[in-house]
């Protein structure tokens, strides 16, 4: 009987986290930062999105490898891009760890061929909502500068 309640509770944490990471990632922009960012960093993950969507074949270990890549050129701006502010904020630092448990489960998913595309899908809509986010800190820091530099 523990097992059982230990399991529906883990179940329904989890439930819980992907709910509230949903949430976040839909949150709107006030522009589309994203592709500033992508061109600027050359980010991979666009093309991989786009080859999911339109049913292409993927593979799998250069897939889960770009991934990797943008995520962590993504992560390191944030935390170090804007020297006025240390560090993630609360939903980047949660989007963080539910990008590496869908990574994670990615590998799993390949192993069993269950449901791979959404996967990608999703880690792909964590990617976009943290170059949005920063496209948008850069934009903001970079407003801030030039009227500093005007106020001067």
């Amino acid at each position: 009987m523990s097992v059982l309640v230990l399991v529906t509770a883990s179940a329904l944490f989890l439930f819980y986290v992907q709910t509230i990471c949903e949430k976040v990632l839909r949150r709107e922009f006030s522009q589309a930062y994203f592709r500033q960012i992508i061109e600027v960093f050359r980010l991979e993950y666009p093309q991989l999105r786009d080859s999911v969507s339109s049913k292409n074949p993927i593979e799998y270990a250069q897939a889960r490898f770009a991934l990797k890549c943008d995520f962590t050129t993504l992560e390191y701006l944030l935390k170090n891009g804007d020297p006025s502010r240390q560090g993630l904020a609360r939903a980047e630092r949660l989007l963080g760890i539910y990008f590496r448990v869908l990574l994670f489960s990615l590998a799993i998913r390949h192993a069993l061929s269950l449901g791979e595309r959404e996967a990608v899908l999703r880690l792909a809509s964590v990617l976009e909502y943290f170059a949005n986010s920063l496209g948008e800190r850069f934009t903001v820091t970079s407003l801030s500068t030039i009227q500093a530099n005007i106020e001067a």
